[in-house]
Parts: C-alpha cells; sequence; structure tokens
C-alpha cells in the first residue's frame, strides 16, 4: 500500500497477531481481530498497528521462522468467516470441533501453539474435502492461483512435508533438489492434495486484506515485518537453491552476550545471482507485503550491508566473516614479509603430537587417523581437510572436556580462508597461540592491514547497502524502516539517512557508550527519521527492565523527570515515563501493548516477567505465546486506560 509520507508524529502499538484475543477468535489471534483492535487503536488516539512476520512457520512458534516469503499462517484465518464454513448443515461435525476448541482455549494466557494450529488445520481438511470439487472449480481461486505463482510450489512443499511427518526436505528419501519439471507434476498429482493448500492461502489472504483495507480506513497505518532472512527447511531454499549459498550460515560475531558468537542457521543469499536475475525473488516478496502494509520493518538491517557469514560445518559464530568484505589478499601478506608456509601456520591450527598424544593416551594413533593429517615427518599436525569442523567434533564419542579442548584447538586461528587466495581475520585473532608468538614488527604489520581492510570496508558497505536497499525503495511505496541494531558500521545510519529509511531507537540502549558514564541520550535529540521502541519482542517490558535489570535511574534523568526515582513501577510511575517518552524526537513511537497495560492497575498481571512475548536465545513453550489478559470486546470498556493513551498520543500531536 502506497504511503503518503510521514509529515506529523505517529504514537503506535506493537502486537503479534497471535496475541490479539476476541470473543470470536479460536484459540489464537486471528487477522479479523485487527478490525476491533483498530477501532480500540482509533479511540485511543493511536495511528499506527505494528506486527511481527505473519508468514507460515509450520511447527516452529517463532514469527522468523517462516517456511515461505509469500504464505500466511494458516492459523489466523478465521475459520467461521469462510464461506465454506456458512453451507455447513447446523450440527456438523466442524461446527462442533471449532466450537470446542474456542471453548477449550478462549481463557488461556498462553498461546498452546501446536495444539491449536494441529486442530484448526484438521478442521480445515475436513471443510475442504467435503467441498473439493466445488471449491476446485472456484473461478475466484482459479484466477487467483495464476496471479500468483508462488502458491504453486508452496503448495507442493507444504504437501510433501505432511507426507514425510513435517521433517525438514534435507531429511527427504526423493524430491530434496526438485526441477521445475518435477514441481509441474507434483503440482498436478492428485493424491498429493496440494489444493487444499492453495485454497488456505486464497481464503486467508482474503481476510488479511479485509483487515488491512479496514485499517487504512479507519485511518490506521498497518506496519509489517519483513525479516532478512529464510529458514533453510522453507520452500524457497528448496526451489530456488539458485539464490542461496547453501553452503554458509548466517549469524553474529561474539560480544559481551556471547562469546561464542551466534549462528541461525539461515543460509545467506548470492546476492551475485539475485542481481543478475534482477533482484526479482525479492521484488515479488516486498509486492506480496504490499498488499497488506503502508510501511514495514526491515529485521537485521545490518545484513544489507554485511552479513556474518559461517561455513556449514561450523555451528558458533567464532569462525565467522563478514560477507562481503575487503579481505586479507595473499599478496597483502607477501608484502608484510610473510610466506605461504606462514600464512598457512596462522590460517590452520598446529596441534603438536605431544598435545595429541596427551590428551588421549594410548588412542591417540586411532584419533590422530581419523581427525588429523601430520605435516611431513613432523610431530605436528593438521585437521584433516574433510574434517566436518565444529559440527564434527561436537558429534564425537568423547568426553565433554576432551571435545571442548578440540574446539580450543580448532578454533586457534589469526586468519580464516575465504578464497584461494584471500583470507578474513578472525574476530579473536589476537588471541591466537601462534599471533602471540610472532615478532613485534609482524603482528603490527598484520594490526595495520587489518586496520587499513577496516578502513576500506565502510566505503565498500556505503555501497552495497545504497544498491541493496535502493532496489527494495524502488519497488514498493510503504514507509521502510529499519532494525539497525548491534555493532553498526559507521556507514549504516549515514546511508539509511541519505535513503530516507528510519532507524530504530530502543531507548535504554541508546546511550553515549563512548562518555564516562555512558549517559543516555536525551529522547528529544532522536533523530525524525527513526522509530522509538522502549520495549521490542525480543526485550524486557518498560515494567519488567525497570523492576529486574538496571538503568532505571539514569534513564529517569534522561527523561527530564524531577525528583528521585521511584523503585516502584506503579500507574503513576509509567505515565511520567511514557508523558517523557512522547518526547522523543522519533518521527513514530511505537509501544508494545503491555507497556500500555502498566498503566491500569486492574490490567497489570502479577508477575511482569508473564509479560516478555521472546527471550533470544532460548527455547522454552514461553517464547511466542504471549495473549492479551482480556479480550479487545473488553478492552474497548476500559475507559480509563483509552482516556490515559489518548492524552498521551495528544503530546506528540
Amino acid at each position: 500500500m502506497h504511503f503518503k509520507g510521514l509529515n506529523q508524529k505517529v504514537t503506535g502499538v506493537l502486537i503479534p497477531v497471535f496475541s490479539l484475543r476476541t470473543q470470536e477468535s479460536v484459540g489464537t489471534g486471528e487477522f479479523l481481530d485487527l478490525l476491533p483492535f483498530g477501532r480500540w487503536c482509533k479511540a485511543a488516539g493511536l495511528s499506527l498497528i505494528q506486527l511481527l512476520p505473519v508468514n507460515d512457520t509450520g511447527d516452529d512458534p517463532s514469527p522468523y521462522s517462516a517456511l515461505s516469503a509469500f504464505a500466511l499462517h494458516p492459523m489466523f484465518l478465521r475459520i467461521q468467516a469462510l464461506p465454506e464454513y456458512s453451507v455447513l448443515p447446523p450440527g456438523s461435525g466442524a461446527i462442533k470441533k471449532v466450537e470446542s476448541l474456542q471453548k477449550a482455549h478462549q481463557e488461556e494466557l498462553r498461546l498452546s501453539y501446536r495444539e491449536v494450529l494441529y486442530k484448526k488445520m484438521e478442521i480445515l481438511q475436513v471443510i475442504y474435502t467435503h467441498q473439493e470439487e466445488t471449491i476446485k472449480e472456484d473461478k475466484g481461486l482459479i484466477a487467483w492461483i495464476k496471479k500468483n505463482p508462488w502458491v504453486q510450489e508452496y503448495a507442493v512443499f507444504r504437501a510433501l512435508k505432511a507426507q514425510n511427518s513435517m521433517q525438514s526436505w534435507s531429511n527427504w528419501s526423493e524430491y530434496k533438489d526438485p526441477d521445475s519439471a518435477d514441481l509441474t507434476k507434483l503440482w498436478k498429482k492428485k493424491s498429493l492434495g496440494t489444493h487444499f493448500y492453495a485454497w488456505l492461502q486464497y481464503r486467508i489472504e482474503q481476510q488479511f486484506t479485509q483487515a488491512a483495507k479496514g485499517l487504512k480506513e479507519m485511518g490506521i497505518l498497518l506496519k509489517g515485518d519483513i525479516p532478512i532472512l529464510m529458514n533453510e527447511d522453507s520452500v524457497d531454499v528448496w526451489a530456488h537453491r539458485d539464490i542461496f549459498h547453501y553452503e554458509l550460515r548466517a549469524g553474529a560475531p561474539p560480544d559481551m552476550f556471547s562469546t561464542e558468537g551466534q549462528n541461525w542457521g539461515f543460509p545467506v543469499y548470492n546476492w551475485e545471482n539475485l542481481e543478475a536475475q534482477d533482484y526479482d525473488w525479492w521484488r515479488r516478496r516486498l509486492l506480496q507485503a504490499d498488499k497488506f502494509y503502508q510501511a514495514y520493518r526491515i529485521d537485521h538491517v545490518l545484513g544489507f550491508f554485511r552479513i556474518w557469514t559461517i561455513p556449514y560445518k561450523n555451528n558458533s559464530g567464532l569462525l565467522g566473516y563478514f560477507n562481503p568484505s575487503s579481505y586479507l589478499h595473499r599478496a597483502d601478506l607477501y608484502r608484510k614479509g610473510m610466506d605461504d608456509g606462514r600464512i598457512r601456520w596462522l590460517s590452520e591450527p598446529h596441534i603438536s603430537g605431544q598435545d595429541i598424544r596427551g590428551l588421549f593416551g594410548i588412542k591417540a594413533n586411532k584419533v590422530i587417523t581419523s581427525i588429523f593429517s601430520q605435516i611431513g615427518n613432523e610431530d605436528l599436525f593438521l585437521f584433516r581437510e574433510d574434517f566436518g569442523g565444529e559440527r564434527a567434533i561436537h558429534a564425537l564419542d568423547q568426553p565433554d572436556s576432551v571435545k571442548l579442548t578440540l574446539l580450543n584447538w580448532y578454533r586457534d586461528r589469526t586468519f580464516i580462508q575465504v578464497g584461494p587466495d584471500t583470507f578474513a581475520p578472525a574476530w579473536t585473532y589476537s588471541e591466537c597461540s601462534r599471533f602471540k608468538m610472532l615478532a613485534d614488527h609482524e603482528r603490527y604489520g598484520i594490526e595495520e592491514l587489518v586496520g587499513q581492510k577496516g578502513w576500506e570496508n565502510e566505503s565498500l558497505w556505503a555501497g552495497v547497502g545504497k544498491k541493496l536497499l535502493g532496489f527494495m525503495l524502488e519497488t514498493v511505496g510503504m514507509l521502510t524502516c529499519a532494525e539497525d541494531l548491534g555493532a553498526v558500521p559507521d556507514c549504516v545510519p549515514q546511508t539509511l539517512g541519505e535513503l530516507g529509511i528510519l532507524g530504530l531507537k530502543i531507548p535504554r540502549w541508546s546511550r553515549k557508550w563512548n562518555e564516562p558514564g555512558q549517559p543516555y541520550i536525551p529522547m528529544a535529540d532522536y533523530p525524525f527519521l527513526s522509530v522509538c521502541a522502549p520495549s521490542v519482542h525480543d526485550t524486557s517490558t518498560l515494567r519488567d527492565w525497570w523492576e529486574n535489570e538496571e538503568g532505571r535511574e539514569g534513564f529517569w534523568s534522561a527523561l527530564g523527570l524531577e525528583g528521585p526515582c521511584p523503585a516502584e513501577y506503579s500507574p503513576a510511575t509509567a505515565r511520567r515515563v511514557l508523558e517523557g517518552l512522547q518526547t522523543a524526537g522519533s518521527g513514530i513511537c511505537v509501544y508494545q501493548l503491555q507497556d500500555f497495560f502498566a498503566l491500569v492497575a486492574e490490567l497489570r498481571i502479577a508477575e511482569s516477567t508473564e509479560e516478555r512475548v521472546n527471550i533470544p536465545g532460548t527455547v522454552q513453550d514461553s517464547n511466542w505465546s504471549y495473549r492479551m489478559p482480556l479480550t479487545i470486546e473488553a478492552l474497548e470498556n476500559q475507559s480509563q486506560l483509552i482516556t490515559t493513551i489518548r492524552e498521551l498520543a495528544g503530546i506528540r500531536r
């Protein structure tokens, strides 16, 4: 949807679709719940609703692990609003199952993801089967499939996953690498039931479109979320291997929160092939989102400048490197006085036979044969060229202490070889045991090269970011916002500003980190081209942060609030904090719905930690399961809350 321009300050609310709750929804929030929620927002003076990704994620509750870049999540479909449901005879089994499912989960404070999903899919399959021939002859569906060719390969993929007990395609016995002929044949294979999934997407899109248009008529902006990366187990990676580097995975380098970095498990893009295709896949992905949204958030926008890239054989982020990058070339190292032997010594771990025998004892010879290769006649060994990296070490039938030693040996590198003659400095290159053995002039020479390449990278990354974000801006008219958190190169905010893309400001992390005391940046100093988000799905809520984490005293002062900082985040304190945040210079200020609930005593649940949507780096049932503690119908009767939010929103207007 075209966005006319951000010419005034906006206040909005962030909520996942699965968190919505109405008297009509069944077990989870649904797209049509956005209509009453939009009416509540309008009454409260809010003019933007921001969602998390809404694509089909299959068995995985994380909205950032999509099975498809195009397909919407079947769980967000309202079964009772289907034309095929309205013609069911009274008292039919499907109707009874819907009523039973709704009753069973109506009062739950947490989403029972898989149970609700499986039962809804079971009901939908029954409805489809009873009317299959009529559905297949539906001219509207036939025309929609023709207009949305992505749905055929998605339907084939989903049908094959169902046939393979939802296993990843990499574990299937056949069709691991399909060609266009395979996809056409499978789409037409009646016994596979592909049309069921196409019909589902047709009806889901109709309902989401109805909600999006309704919000637009109310004057409510709908903002979506487009993750940069695709799940390995997705139809896009399965059917379009050419636009991914399947042998590489994306992640993040080590930091204060993760000493081994992060490996997200998502393949990185083959941007060269994408460019040769005029970014067709990405353009179609944006145009799909453009059907519903007036604004969108690019998740991990840094990845459009450079991505932390990790060879598939490694499962930590330690041995990754930025790609693209101005790498160290063999010729650069020659000029620093190094020969090929020296370069190899610094880029491949060299382990003494004495150390290996000390670790494995009488089993050393057997281990050496399977893992290591000897350097000539020396009592010195390398890991075998065909050795499977960190993944292989973790898979060994050895005690954890032995695996840890092997991992430390394997990671002990100054350089990571990227190509035959190109190298990246390891993130911890200065800690490499052999780097420390170098003469002073050799260490200084390497450090000088690394610093020089760092300066070159700023220019390189700025060019890449402008090119990739540029084609996105020319493809759709939505307002573009960027999640630009993390170790941000200097070129990123400058490039975003030049392109008119809004960056992200999370006040608790927006500080002058290089100044004494690391003071907070005053909210009034935030640039207009930014989104101020006091809390997001991956952080604690404001109340949870205030009650259980550090930093509130300095934050209170940064808000310009007088008097001592309250220890308790009472409704009165919440109002003063939000009043201060509403003075932010950002064009958009968006709050999690939970942050508004803190304004009214009766809407505050006992434990603020229970309001959190996700804790990154953890796998637990509470992640991605938060639900509103009351229905939207009940929320519309909360006159005190509505009045308070409307007054807060008025500060920005």
